[in-house]
């Protein structure tokens, strides 16, 4: 019976020392992972503080190629001055034959007006096309230069790597 309670005993007592080592191991573990993501963590406002000028730049980059694609979408095309009409009490005081001459005059000006306007519309269509391609291309090679520099493609991301706030870093990391 007195061995029986000694090896319940120690049955116990190693049960405790068990349980009090496994709750200091996973205690100790907490730690070591506050620690490992605390270093993580630094490293990553490190790499954010040097490279933040090409950060800066790329996004300097986007927000100009951002803002010239939303100017072309304000942009209208503004017609060439139409001809003006001949003036009815003018052309009153010509004759038949005058009043006629006049009219072709106007008709032929008129002519003239639509064919130079739709040349000119095309072309200021063209060149908006050409604009348009150009800052696009210009914000896909920001955003691409971004990605490439480990920054994110939120605007959250955008902004921590742009301070290196290690909070907002921290949080977009955690995304």
């Amino acid at each position: 019976m007195r061995q029986r309670r000694a090896s319940a005993s120690l049955f116990f007592a190693t049960l405790i020392a068990l349980t009090l080592l496994g709750c200091n191991g996973a205690e100790r573990q907490k730690r070591e992972q506050a620690a490992a993501a605390q270093r993580q963590l630094g490293a990553l406002v490190r790499r954010c503080r040097g490279q933040q000028p090409a950060v800066q730049r790329q996004l300097q980059e986007l927000r100009r190629s951002s803002n010239e694609l939303a100017n072309l979408k304000q942009q209208a095309y503004s017609p060439l001055r139409k001809p003006a009409a001949p003036d009815p009490e003018l052309m009153a005081r010509f004759t038949r034959e005058d009043q006629e001459l006049e009219q072709e005059r106007y008709e032929q000006a008129l002519a003239t007006w639509r064919s130079s306007d739709r040349a000119a519309r095309l072309y200021w269509q063209g060149e908006q096309e050409a604009k348009r391609k150009l800052s696009t291309a210009r914000q896909q090679q920001a955003e691409k230069a971004l990605l490439s520099l480990g920054v994110g493609g939120t605007e959250a991301a955008r902004t921590a790597w742009s301070n290196c706030d290690p909070q907002q870093l921290a949080a977009v990391a955690l995304r």
